[in-house]
């Protein structure tokens, strides 16, 4: 783990335009450690021809900031008991860090063994049909239930109903990712579910500094997070367009098995439902048992496959 130094090191450095997660890793591995790629003089980081000269005056403007605020959320941060882990540290998700973008940081705040259980990304709709909610909520405790952890993002609609259907099984456990910071919950009406996600011992998510507001881009890059954790997304209801479908998209370039309800459960709305399994390679479910049946033929064997979830 780094300390606080080598933190707002790594924290500036990862503001770089052009410097992404791959690159600021070489960098690193280049120079032996944070600091000496840090303090690396210009030439030097020319040389490495990771850094390209148009990088520079944005490197000087970084490291010209007082370290003042990186310092204060960090210690911020501790005082609440969340965890700072970077893409460099051996406690970082294997299976975000094969993801050709990874997040850099992630804040974590709540039980982080959680990172490395079994789960079901469950999304869909923030305007559901009373049909569609019942069976994300269905599901999702189903899952909960046979030890498999729910992830989603907290969002109105189906996502909050998968987060409530795993806090209601015999295990409670259930994992967010954030779109913003941990210290501006969004929305603002599921504040009381977000601590009660934590207080069960669940696991709250962020890639993003705990006082950050959040923006269009974040709650779309969010999604590589809640997909990429998982062994599926299942979908359980969506219209043509909206983020449901946009983290469909993204489980298909992940190669992450999709799943939804059959078109004819008529399960409203599923406009996007009918896209995914056009498009997107979506399989039909109707039953939460019927699922584990397909990761069943896709992993070879149930047994081996309840065997890693219990």
């Amino acid at each position: 783990m780094l300390n606080e130094l080598q933190l707002i090191q790594w924290l500036k450095l990862g503001r770089v335009a052009g410097l992404g997660p791959i690159k600021l890793q070489r960098l690193v591995e280049c120079f032996g450690s944070i600091e000496n790629a840090y303090n690396a003089l210009p030439q030097e980081l020319l040389d490495t021809r990771i850094v390209k000269a148009d990088m520079l005056p944005k490197l000087k403007k970084l490291k010209d900031e007082p370290e003042t605020n990186y310092l204060a959320s960090i210690r911020e941060c501790k005082a609440q008991n969340i965890q700072i882990i970077t893409l460099t540290d051996s406690e970082y998700p294997l299976k975000l860090k094969r993801m050709p973008y990874p997040p850099l940081t992630l804040f974590l705040w709540g039980d982080i063994s959680l990172l490395e259980s079994r789960k079901i990304a469950i999304v869909g709709t923030r305007h559901p049909s009373e049909e569609a909610t019942k069976l994300a909520y269905e599901f999702s405790k189903f899952f909960a239930d046979m030890g498999l952890n729910i992830i989603s993002g907290g969002a109105e609609g189906i996502d909050t109903t998968a987060h409530e259907g795993a806090l209601d099984s015999k295990c409670g456990k259930t994992i967010c990712v954030y779109g913003t910071g941990f210290f501006h919950p969004f929305p603002k009406q599921n504040e009381l579910l977000f601590n009660e996600i934590r207080k069960a011992n669940g696991l709250l998510m962020s890639e993003h500094l705990p006082k950050f507001t959040g923006s269009r881009i974040s709650f779309i890059q969010r999604n590589r997070i809640t997909s990429g954790l998982s062994d599926a997304l299942l979908v359980c209801a969506s219209g043509e367009r909206g983020g449901s479908m946009v983290q469909t998209r993204t489980a298909k370039e992940q190669c992450i098995p999709i799943f939804c309800p059959a078109l004819g459960m008529n399960i409203q709305p599923n406009e996007g439902i009918a896209t995914a399994i056009e498009k997107l390679g979506a399989q039909e479910i109707h039953t939460p048992q019927e699922l584990l049946c397909k990761l069943r033929d896709r992993a070879k064997s149930l047994d081996v496959y309840l065997e890693q979830i219990a």
